[in-house]
């Protein structure tokens, strides 16, 4: 009995010491920093979700086409500042699902592109995009598509 409270004792007091040595580890770990998709222009990223803003431009990060009336269309807020835009979207192995010149914030999840492997409909999933605003100002970002 007493080798087994001595053991449980034992335990306790190396755990103790060992809380400090992991806060002390974590505090030392980098902070990752973000790469601004525009050199020289205000950028920003909202506090509270991944919404990309550049200039007056607002990227929408999720959408859900499913005709319910809500965000069922990927939008780009002011994109009608940008006549001469043009929006390419690639899914996880890179291979063209959507583009738009100019891109008018029609794309409700569905293939715009001759490939039988892509279907009509594009699966939900996150998605990347390439945006450029016609001045030469290049983004990309990504866009989760929520069925």
């Amino acid at each position: 009995m007493l080798t087994f409270v001595s053991e449980n004792i034992f335990r306790m007091i190396r755990f103790i010491f060992l809380i400090p040595l992991i806060a002390l580890a974590f505090s030392f770990m980098e902070k990752k920093e973000t790469k601004l998709p525009f050199e020289n222009s205000p950028v920003s990223n909202h506090e509270l979700d991944d919404t990309l803003k550049i200039n007056d431009l607002i990227f929408a990060d999720f959408f859900s086409p499913n005709n319910d009336g809500y965000n069922d269309k990927f939008i780009i807020l002011n994109i009608e500042n940008y006549p001469r835009n043009y929006l390419k979207v690639f899914n996880r192995w890179g291979e063209i699902v959507y583009q738009a010149a100019p891109y008018l914030n029609l794309w409700d999840g569905k293939s715009n592109q001759s490939n039988a492997m892509l279907g009509d409909e594009c699966s939900a999933g996150v998605y990347y995009f390439e945006f450029d605003d016609g001045n030469g100002n290049r983004a990309a970002g990504k866009i989760t598509l929520k069925r």
